[in-house]
């Protein structure tokens, strides 16, 4: 029968000068819960270890059994004993129950001090890390307003007891500048002492691919991610009926647009098992063509493609741009009428393209110090609009990049029936083409791409364009192979036509050809305005001596900065070419006289076939599109 704290009081009191004092008068007092009772016992015995003139031997013993305590409390610990909690934790030297979580600690003279963590039931139930970053995010639950709720915050804002009072406070934890440490303490506590409980689940932020996995298809890879993004995450899943979907997108796929649509849909999770760079389809044409349900078509391969999930609007901030990108990943990226951006970007798109298309978006720096982790991304992309994505003076590397489809008729027959239809049936598709991808060896699609790539090198393309096409045929081929079988997949012959050819990517090229048409439609600007009968009654820019033009150099350089060319970026191309004629020096500018005034001139070789030149020449200056058959 165990003795009351008087009997061991009086216990002590008639032990002899080397009598050891008794274990049980140690462990009695951590018996004690209630803290004013403790401290009067510890005094008590304090009082009888004075008299006996043991005092120095009593508080030594009493602090080793201190210590001994709470190692013990360590390694074997409470439990947490919260009415219908989450789970059970091993939670140390805290006692954790509906009244909230608190400790007894022992100050450097043994004496208890009590420490308080939170007023009310909370503990963490799942530590998640990111597959990319390989940081961790803890989710917390806690009982307030007569409800079991939960919190998922970085593990940094546990650590810090700054950070836990800014983060947990305005969700109705209570938690202050009091109990932060605490608070901080016993979370730490509750994840040490649970390392098989609280194993680090694998998580992930954005969709696509992780490895050979995929997000949302994955079942072992937890997606938790911002809500800013929950639209698009939520609507990336299956509905309705395949069987109804294929029926459907069927006949819709005899309009040759609209197939490369889905193709590049489909191509865009090829891009990262091929290392293949993003890229861009743009389909454009009046309005009434149903570009808007064509997009949602090639988008219900993935999910709902209602306007605001997976297809968007391109009436949104660069930032939001990338930032979509890089949670889409792997998945298309879908913007409907890019002209809606157009005063944005100045009314030239080269650096959206440019942007995209590298995959990488711009550093960021942290508020509190420290470099952001850079969104990466690698998928296709499809834009619809009115107009050309590219003009005339576009870089090399923006035509390079693009696919660019002019319809000039109706790309679905019944829009509004196709619209709702895709809206509900769709998501099949992306996932068959994913379980396809992850069964077959990466070796075996590469080999494919390869044999298309090669093909379309032979045209007069660029290897870009190549690569941008040549996926777009292996998707299409592995979607007749597992969706549409009784179609034949497309060939390079039947797109060659939408390809950009060496000369419109090229933009000295086109500087060239643009500066010949300008000499053209300005021919008196090159007559003497001296002479008997001039038609130039203005300005003279230069003249044309037989098989070579003489242009003023500040009115060459004029004209091509107002038509976005830079002079310097494209003149060593032109002197490659044959174009440009040097000086005795070697240099571009010859100082000589025009019609007797004396200035800086550049010269130009002119075409020798003019008729042909001509014809090749001038046919894309306008605009650099070509019109082609829609079906």
């Amino acid at each position: 029968m165990e003795k009351s704290k008087d009997e061991l009081i009086t216990g002590i009191s008639e032990l002899g000068q080397t009598d050891p004092f008794p274990d049980e008068v140690f462990y009695g007092i951590f018996e004690i819960e209630d803290n004013v009772e403790r401290t009067q016992y510890i005094e008590s015995l304090r009082n009888v270890a004075r008299r006996l003139k043991r005092s120095t031997e009593f508080n030594n013993i009493y602090k080793s059994f201190v210590l001994d305590y709470a190692q013990r409390q360590k390694q074997d610990g409470q439990k947490t004993k919260f009415t219908d909690q989450p789970l059970e934790l091993i939670c140390g030297e805290w006692t954790a129950n509906d009244l909230g979580v608190r400790a007894i600690r022992y100050d450097k003279n043994a004496m208890p001090v009590p420490a308080h963590a939170c007023s009310h039931p909370i503990l963490p139930i799942e530590i998640l890390k990111n597959v990319d970053t390989a940081e961790e995010r803890i989710t917390l639950a806690y009982f307030k307003s007569a409800s079991w709720q939960s919190i998922t915050v970085d593990r940094s804002v546990c650590a810090n007891t700054n950070k836990i009072v800014d983060a947990l406070s305005q969700y109705g934890i209570e938690v202050t500048s009091d109990n932060a440490k605490n608070l901080v303490r016993y979370i730490s506590d509750c994840v040490g002492l649970n390392p098989l409980t609280l194993n680090p689940k694998k998580s992930i932020n954005r969709l696509g691919w992780v490895g050979s996995f995929f997000t949302p298809y994955a079942e072992d890879i937890r997606y938790e991610g911002d809500m800013d993004y929950e639209a698009i995450f939520r609507n990336v899943r299956e509905n309705g009926s395949f069987d109804t979907w294929r029926e459907l997108c069927t006949g819709l796929r005899k309009n040759l647009p609209l197939r490369m649509m889905m193709a590049v849909s489909f191509a865009s999770v090829l891009l990262e098992p091929l290392k293949v760079l993003p890229f861009v389809l743009h389909i454009w044409g009046t309005t009434g063509t149903c570009k808007t349900v064509a997009l949602m078509v090639a988008m219900s391969i993935w999910g709902n493609p209602k306007m605001g999930g997976l297809v968007k609007t391109m009436n949104m901030t660069k930032n939001a741009i990338m930032r979509n990108a890089a949670f889409l990943c792997s998945i298309p990226f879908a913007g409907d009428e890019l002209q809606t951006i157009k005063d944005k970007w100045q009314g030239n798109f080269d650096q959206l393209i440019y942007q995209i298309t590298e995959g990488v978006d711009r550093g960021r720096a942290k508020a509190y110090g420290g470099v952001e982790d850079t969104k990466t991304w690698k998928n296709s992309f499809i834009f619809t609009g009115e107009e050309p994505i590219t003009k005339a003076n576009s870089g090399g590397g923006s035509k390079n990049r693009v696919i660019e489809v002019a319809i000039d008729g109706p790309l679905v027959d019944d829009g509004h029936y196709v619209s709702s239809m895709v809206q509900e049936h769709y998501g099949f598709a992306g996932r068959r083409l994913v379980e396809y991808i992850q069964g077959i060896e990466t070796a075996e699609l590469t080999e494919k791409y390869r044999k298309y790539f090669e093909e379309l090198c032979q045209l007069d393309t660029t290897d870009k364009q190549a690569m941008a096409m040549a996926c777009l045929l292996l998707a299409d081929e592995l979607a007749v192979k597992l969706l549409f079988p009784e179609e034949q997949p497309l060939t390079v012959p039947m797109v060659k036509g939408y390809l950009q050819s060496a000369m419109d990517v090229d933009v000295a090229e086109r500087a060239y050809q643009s500066v010949l048409n300008w000499a053209a439609k300005n021919p008196v600007r090159f007559e003497d305005p001296k002479a008997d009968n001039s038609p130039n009654k203005g300005e003279a820019w230069g003249k044309i001596d037989g098989e070579v033009m003489i242009i003023n150099r500040d009115v060459l350089l004029d004209y091509l900065n107002q038509n976005g060319f830079d002079y310097t970026a494209v003149s060593k191309k032109w002197s490659d070419k044959g174009y440009l004629v040097r000086n005795t020096q070697g240099k571009f500018i010859h100082s000589t006289k025009v019609y007797g005034i004396k200035s800086s001139y550049i010269k130009f070789n002119l075409p020798q076939d003019d008729d042909n030149t001509d014809l090749d020449g001038f046919m894309d200056v306008d605009d650099g599109q070509e019109t082609l058959p829609f079906n």
